[in-house]
């Protein structure tokens, strides 16, 4: 018995991952993490007073890691229902949390060392033309320019969405580069978002001039944008348009808008030019390998390929 808590493993991991990992796998594990001991969502780990309405499940932090469960862990994953294909993530960091503390032998054991994460879910989901605008008219303006950036850009909405600041943005006039040191960004190299859309360049610099030192996109409150509070705004115009007979994709998700973009790309929806994806793969920032694997079946020159084989 070491009567360690379970938030001090995940402090200590933590404070590893802070020094050691991206800055942006900092905050994602910080934010599950601290759901995972609180018991409160994500945004309220700035240290906003907290609500207590908005909690969703007991918080295990308190608890010694000799009494942590499977089931525990099971308990918090249906506290978000939500979270469907990211359920894998947030286990992976809390085992990351625990198998640290076992190496560090502050534990002795990882307690959910057995705990089976489901398989990878690719989500690639794309939401058609109309469903966008259904979308963008059935929500507040916030959101909706949001929709609109993400389908635009291909940006990721946590790490680069959601955290783009002023500094990061370089505006040729008639173009912008949106560029991300390698500390910044989720595959460890330097990450240029390449803008071309006037619209969301007025967006941008619009949002420049309001605040020109921290996060550019903000809700409607002012705050700024967080995978949190994106979610559940998707959510809240998914429902609004089922109402309306407009079903998306089963499993579609903020990170559509993600897909939504290569799948534009690469059919040449905005240029009329389609491109390869070799070059979506340095247009969204993954390896060709991962493009190849996600989206090779959207390019109708290699779709006409394999009919043409058969």
């Amino acid at each position: 018995m070491t009567g360690v808590t379970v938030q001090e493993v995940c402090e200590a991991y933590l404070a590893n991952c802070k020094a050691n990992d991206s800055p942006a796998t900092f905050v994602m594990r910080s934010t599950s993490l601290f759901d995972f001991c609180s018991g409160f969502p994500g945004k309220y780990r700035d240290g906003r007073k907290r609500n207590p309405k908005d909690r969703i499940h007991d918080g295990f932090g308190g608890m010694p890691v000799e009494d942590l469960k499977p089931i525990h862990v099971d308990q918090w994953l249906q506290a978000h229902p939500g979270w469907n294909g990211s359920k894998r993530s947030h286990i992976q960091g809390l085992k990351r949390a625990f198998n640290y503390a076992a190496k560090q032998e502050m534990i002795p054991r990882n307690p959910i060392k057995g705990f089976k994460a489901p398989k990878g879910n690719g989500r690639v989901t794309y939401i058609e033309p109309e469903q966008e605008e259904a979308m963008i008219a059935n929500t507040n303006k916030a959101f909706g320019e949001a929709i609109r950036i993400l389908i635009r850009t291909g940006a990721r909405p946590g790490i680069e969405f959601a955290s783009l600041t002023a500094a990061h943005v370089t505006d040729h006039g008639d173009k912008m580069e949106w560029v991300f040191k390698a500390e910044e960004a989720k595959t460890g190299r330097k990450r240029i978002i390449y803008v071309i859309d006037p619209h969301v360049m007025a967006i941008v610099r619009r949002q420049i001039e309001r605040h020109p030192t921290g996060p550019l996109f903000r809700n409607t409150r002012g705050n700024p944008w967080t995978i949190e509070g994106l979610r559940p705004s998707f959510d809240r115009v998914r429902r609004k348009l089922k109402k309306k007979g407009i079903a998306l994709d089963k499993d579609a998700c903020v990170y559509s808008f993600r897909h939504t973009y290569a799948k534009r790309c690469l059919d040449g929806y905005w240029t009329r030019k389609p491109i390869s994806v070799e070059t979506l793969s340095k247009l969204m920032g993954n390896s060709v390998e991962i493009c190849r694997e996600h989206y090779l079946a959207w390019d109708q020159r290699y779709t006409e390929q394999l009919w043409a084989a058969c």
